[in-house]
């Protein structure tokens, strides 16, 4: 199937981000002919570029619940740090926040919370057999991961949950003694669970050396630069993907753009329900390495992402609703700057801290898009994913390229969230 002749369809993917690229990978190694088109001048230069580095099996829960409503009536009073409304008056946003109000009763959310954590953890698991297949390096770990509380309540909470597969629950002692870097949070913290589902890496380093491999040993061509413009169709199908490097013909197209899904959809009659939620980060090289967690974590009382990738710590954080303003808020950057001084300080380099914002391509239910468009026969969607398009990505590629390629596809895979896309 690998040799130098390619064989199958020419099929033309659209985004260079991490899900992009594992789309790619997986057409790919179905013997297709792949052409990948980005804006930017190399891979992985928008939402892929600088997030929280955890394949988060364990945040695979939808934002909307029962308790939605009243947590964003207390974002938009400013009493949430980690959720801010910055443009309320957006349109978008609006047809956006009302969809997602239609997905808050504890039924949707147990529908939807149920689909994320499936393909959660397929998607680590096709990461690793894809990580296995080409021995690429990103600073990865499989180790698991630590979810702290800083209230009793919250953590009674989750110890009573059903979804405990994976998670040990552990007391604040019994976590320091797990680890002693964890001695940081002090009295503050009150017990967690260690994960023995979630991994880490770089998600920037993995898409970057995804491409370099695709394009030595898949022959998979790529056209940075290249602005999509347009489609040249046809009887309900696109014969070509217009860009302002050329066209590009194809035989099937899979738009994986991320936010710029929206505006590519509505050329071809859809109107994709994704919003821009922007994510904060910032990475401090270490200095003592003595000092840091063995496995990355997240601060539930926060909902702050702490993990270290090499020699470097990334901390994330926010959920700011701003439109497309991608750059940093000097006020969120500093919440990050703050944490991390009180929490290892004694550990980084805080003047030597990179900040960075970007736009999580993010649907009312928590679901992405996966599937064909009802407006034309070999177009396809694979964006949607929020605030795990790096825990996704490897799964939701190799679920639309196995329905692309003519398989069926499994419970709560392509079938299942394809009904989703609303034709305009």
């Amino acid at each position: 199937m690998h040799d130098q002749q390619k064989r199958g369809q020419r099929i033309a993917v659209i985004g260079a981000g991490v899900v992009g690229m594992a789309t790619a990978y997986h057409l790919a190694e179905r013997g297709h002919d792949v052409t990948v088109i980005e804006r930017a001048k190399a891979p992985a230069e928008g939402c892929s570029f600088a997030n929280a580095g955890i394949i988060a099996v364990g945040h695979a829960e939808s934002w909307a619940g029962p308790a939605a409503p009243a947590q964003m009536i207390h974002a938009l009073l400013g009493r949430t740090p980690s959720v801010k409304i910055s443009k309320l008056m957006d349109p978008q946003l609006w047809r956006w926040g009302l969809a997602f109000l239609r997905q808050c009763s504890a039924r949707a959310h147990r529908e939807n919370s149920g689909a994320m954590a499936w393909l959660a953890r397929h998607g680590r698991q096709e990461l690793q057999a894809l990580e296995q297949a080409t021995g690429l390096a990103f600073e990865q770990g499989h180790d698991g991961a630590y979810y702290l509380y800083g209230e009793e309540s919250a953590f009674a909470a989750r110890k009573a949950s059903d979804h405990l597969e994976g998670f040990s629950p552990m007391s604040a002692e019994e976590l320091t003694q797990w680890d002693p870097a964890l001695k940081v949070y002090g009295d503050r913290l009150k017990g967690g669970l260690l994960s023995s589902v979630d991994s880490k890496g770089d998600c920037r380093r993995f898409t970057r050396a995804l491409a370099l491999w695709l394009e030595q040993y898949r022959q998979v061509t790529f056209h940075y630069g290249a602005t999509v413009t347009g489609f040249e169709r046809g009887q309900g199908r696109v014969s070509a993907v217009q860009t302002t490097n050329g066209p590009v013909p194809c035989d099937q197209v899979v738009i994986a753009a991320g936010v710029g899904t929206v505006a590519l959809g509505k050329q071809l009659g859809v109107r994709p329900l994704i919003y821009p939620v922007k994510g904060y980060s910032a990475t401090y090289p270490i200095r003592d390495g003595a000092y840091m967690p063995a496995r990355p974590l997240v601060d539930e009382t926060n909902l702050i992402a702490v993990t270290r990738l090499g020699s470097y710590l990334r901390v994330t954080a926010i959920a700011e609703f701003a439109g497309h303003d991608s750059s940093p808020n000097p006020e969120r950057a500093a919440y990050l700057d703050d944490y991390v001084a009180r929490h290892f300080g004694c550990a980084v380099e805080l003047d030597a801290v990179t900040h960075w914002a970007g736009l999580r391509p993010t649907t009312p239910s928590g679901r992405p898009y996966l599937g064909r468009l009802r407006t034309h026969s070999n177009v396809w969607l694979n964006a949607g994913h929020g605030q795990l398009g790096w825990t996704m990505a490897a799964g939701a590629g190799q679920l639309l390229a196995e329905r692309l390629h003519g398989a069926q596809s499994p419970s709560y895979g392509v079938s299942e969230t394809a009904r989703w896309l609303i034709a305009a």
